[in-house]
């Protein structure tokens, strides 16, 4: 027994008419991700973008003043205005880990991040966000200067992701879920 068979668990034969060796891995310790090729700049624009959409007044600011509006329109008790804001910071909190993984992972001008499976998702739903935050005239939130480098990462990991090909990493490489 070799020792890369000692390491990765029980070899069998190759897959598809592939000769060779194929290895099991243990699922609890390994996930399949798609590598992305990034600039640093992307990563440190979204990260930015997450601060200062973290940084904005929230919504909840007025949960008192949209309470009694959803009193008045769907009846007391029908709408609660802390659970919706609630609600409002999930994508934020969605990709805050990921996004920070990946800003203290590279370390030169390009490098490479790994995306799980429903990253491009999560992404999207925290820009479509902050863009319906912006173009509320009654929020204060302001979209940064920088947001196009962001956008520039979301379209970087929408073609990444949209692949056949995956990666098999270990964990301790990828962000909490």
């Amino acid at each position: 027994m070799g020792i890369l068979e000692l390491m990765l668990g029980n070899s069998e034969p190759g897959e598809q008419g592939v000769e060779g060796k194929s290895y099991a891995l243990p699922k609890e310790t390994h996930d399949f991700v798609y590598p992305v090729a990034v600039r640093r700049e992307e990563v440190a624009a979204f990260a930015e973008l997450l601060a200062t959409e973290a940084d904005a007044p929230p919504l909840a600011d007025a949960s008192g003043d949209l309470q009694s509006v959803f009193d008045g329109l769907v009846g007391e008790g029908g709408v609660d205005a802390d659970e919706l804001a609630d609600q409002m910071s999930r994508p934020r909190e969605a990709i805050e880990p990921m996004i920070e993984t990946w800003d203290e992972t590279i370390e030169r001008d390009i490098g490479v991040v790994y995306a799980r499976i429903g990253a491009y998702e999560n992404l999207l739903a925290f820009v479509k966000f902050c863009k319906q935050r912006d173009e509320d005239d009654d929020d204060p939130f302001d979209l940064p200067e920088t947001f196009p480098d962001a956008a520039a990462l979301l379209k970087r990991l929408e073609e990444g992701t949209d692949t056949q090909y995956r990666a098999l990493v270990h964990t301790d490489l990828l962000p909490d879920e």
